[in-house]
């Protein structure tokens, strides 16, 4: 049975109205209905680090990664998001996933002549009950010479599909709110030794352990966070801390709402 034909039966059986769907997504905790990241590649630990998803949650929030950039400089500090909520919105992109083979973890997407690039991958789940769906495209968006042309077509479809999700598509949220800004208040981060440059602005490290070089996550705890979420304002791309008299440089990634800590992002 196909994916729509399974919300709708669902929905039917249920006797759930909108308003009855937004009562029942409330009476469970939300979970992931989508997530898309990009993963792997030959990249640097910092940059693996930072990346987040793009996540559609079971109450019809969805947030993405702001894709608009300026020329300021120095840049952000931190990535910047924005989000949208539309629970009728849930099964209508999960049935696009599905007809674009992205429920599918069998299907064969090809795979390019192309090395160290990140694969794209895509999870789903459709109901609170039902077992995850992952999967993985190798270099997704790298398909002009992929044969037979109906994989190339089919890659294709998957682009488009994530840029409609990253985008807000009007195709797939049908809301006319324009999309606000999703402001992290849990963090994690990395420390790297570093030099001050010509734009640098130095900060006394406001954790209550030293900093000390690590390729691996580290979790804020509250009253990091705090101090963090009341600096952000103050600090861009070229600010620095200082901590047991050496200057540290910070790549830092906000928790996600479905996301209690290191061991539970995705890299």
């Amino acid at each position: 049975m196909r994916l729509f034909k399974k919300f709708t039966i669902f929905s039917i059986l249920l006797g759930l109205s909108s308003v009855g769907l937004a009562q029942a997504a409330t009476a469970t905790r939300p979970y992931v209905s989508l997530l898309i990241q990009d993963t792997g590649g030959y990249i640097t630990y910092e940059y693996a680090f930072s990346r987040t998803p793009s996540v559609l949650y079971s109450d019809g929030l969805l947030i993405v990664p702001n894709k608009i950039q300026t020329w300021q400089s120095p840049g952000q500090f931190v990535q910047t998001f924005m989000q949208k909520r539309e629970l009728a919105a849930v099964p209508r992109i999960l049935a696009a996933a599905e007809k674009s083979h992205l429920t599918d973890p069998k299907f064969d997407w090809g795979t390019p002549w192309i090395v160290d690039v990140p694969d794209t991958m895509f999870v789903t789940q459709i109901s609170p009950r039902a077992a995850q769906t992952k999967l993985s495209i190798y270099a997704l968006g790298f398909d002009a010479d992929l044969t037979p042309k109906s994989k190339a077509d089919a890659r294709r479809a998957a682009s488009g599909f994530r840029d409609k999700i990253e985008s807000f598509s009007s195709e797939l949220m049908w809301t006319k709110s324009r999309p606000t800004v999703w402001k992290p208040t849990k963090w994690v981060y990395m420390a790297t030794e570093s030099q001050p440059d010509v734009f640098t602005k130095t900060h006394k490290w406001f954790g209550s352990k030293a900093l000390e070089f690590t390729s691996s996550c580290r979790e804020m705890t509250s009253s990091e966070n705090a101090k963090l979420n009341a600096l952000l304002p103050k600090l861009n791309s070229s600010s620095r801390f200082s901590s047991n008299g050496k200057i540290w440089r910070l790549t830092v990634r906000p928790l996600f709402p479905h996301e209690s800590g290191c061991q539970s992002i995705i890299n």
